[in-house]
């Protein structure tokens, strides 16, 4: 996962001149949080609950059923964020020093996730309930977990390739190590094809990189979903479009309805969900790439919004502007980390209760969801915070 990470290196300014004030991007926070929380109630509905829902309920289990396209939604807003202080240099400027730029990924993103596999595996090994197994949830997923093979490949950030191991010891995982490698490409091949072929380019390369491994490794590539490179790249457009000067990004920027293009490609992307969702579903290259590009286009408005000063507002950027929902978004990271295993305890907390399925899934859902901010917050105090601000 995971944009929610992800803070731009520094806040940009609008793309004007250098006396004018900075542009605030709260929205940014704002839309982290709100894939975040839907990766929560995705998975305590879809991932603990949801299995027995009739009647009524299996509404809760349909609204509830793409936690996936939150991580796509996280992926654009890493490319965006990486993407904004590129965006704003002169085009030979175009450039980032890989050992710079990876120490700080690393010193932002990793310490929290290690520190969250430590917590899993002590879990895993400590709590009884936990590795059972057969429980019929999602947690079952996590196991065994305490394997040689599991731990190994989490701790080198390449599990996200072994269909058998990526979801083990904490599922959410898998996404950290697709954004850690996607982290690579980024200076060492996507602004030097940026610099020398533009955006365009760029975007074609990542395509052909993106999708060439479902043709020789198709397992693997549908664990590790390398088409995210494609929607990084998106994200990095989207940056580029709401702040380059350069005649390609400034015309789009200017000329595109991006408002009106983002409703109706969110649009597309809620009827073609709900309405056909096994199509949707079975078709993740596709729909993943959609998904992407409604988020690209809902970022350049969102900017647009930003720098009208006032003329231009949507009641989107003033939701996703709010306080409270950019205080969930600082924290968004450490929640998405830490869910599943508080969710899980909470699930075998209220198996006593001998609950209906409906009850039981509102029970879990609220009582797992404020357990999983407390805890949250917690952590990104303990462990995220201090990394934030990391030179």
């Amino acid at each position: 996962m995971t944009a929610a990470a992800n803070m731009p290196e520094p806040s940009p300014p609008a793309p004007k001149p250098a006396t004018e004030p900075r542009l605030r991007l709260a929205y940014l926070d704002g839309l982290r949080a709100l894939a975040a929380c839907y990766v929560v109630v995705f998975h305590s509905v879809l991932g603990f609950s949801g299995s027995d829902l009739s009647g009524p309920w299996r509404l809760l289990r349909r609204l509830s059923a793409f936690g996936h396209e939150s991580v796509a939604i996280f992926i654009v807003l890493s490319g965006y964020c990486l993407m904004l202080p590129v965006a704003r240099a002169r085009p030979e400027q175009h450039t980032v020093a890989l050992g710079r730029f990876i120490s700080r990924r690393a010193r932002r993103i990793l310490p929290p996730y290690f520190v969250t596999l430590l917590a899993s595996l002590v879990l895993l090994a400590t709590v009884p309930a936990l590795k059972a197994g057969a429980s019929g949830t999602i947690w079952d997923d996590s196991l065994p977990g305490l394997e040689l093979g599991p731990i190994l490949s989490h701790v080198l950030l390449i599990h996200n390739w072994v269909p058998s191991w990526s979801v083990q010891i904490n599922g959410p995982l898998w996404s950290v190590a697709s954004e850690w490698q996607i982290y690579f490409f980024f200076p060492l091949l996507l602004l030097p094809v940026w610099r020398r072929f533009g955006m365009l380019g760029t975007v074609l390369v990542a395509a052909v990189l993106g999708y060439a491994p479902l043709l020789f490794a198709p397992g693997p590539a549908k664990s590790a979903i390398p088409w995210y490179l494609l929607l990084f790249t998106f994200g990095m457009a989207a940056a580029a479009i709401g702040f380059s000067e350069q005649s390609l990004a400034a015309g789009l920027r200017q000329r595109v309805a991006w408002r009106y293009l983002s409703a109706g490609l969110w649009g597309f992307c809620v009827t073609f969900g709900l309405g056909l969702g096994k199509i949707w579903f079975a078709y993740k290259p596709v729909t993943d790439v959609l998904v992407g590009l409604a988020t690209a286009c809902l970022l350049v408005h969102l900017t647009a919004c930003a720098a009208s000063a006032g003329k231009t507002r949507s009641r989107l950027f003033e939701l996703l502007s709010a306080k409270p929902l950019v205080a969930v978004g600082h924290f968004s990271y450490s929640l998405y980390l830490t869910h599943l295993p508080v969710m899980a305890l909470c699930y075998f907390a209220l198996l006593p209760l001998h609950l209906a399925p409906g009850p039981f899934a509102l029970a879990l859902l609220s009582i797992s969801g404020v357990a999983s901010l407390a805890v949250a917050y917690a952590f990104h105090l303990a462990f995220e915070r201090p990394f934030m601000q990391s030179k």
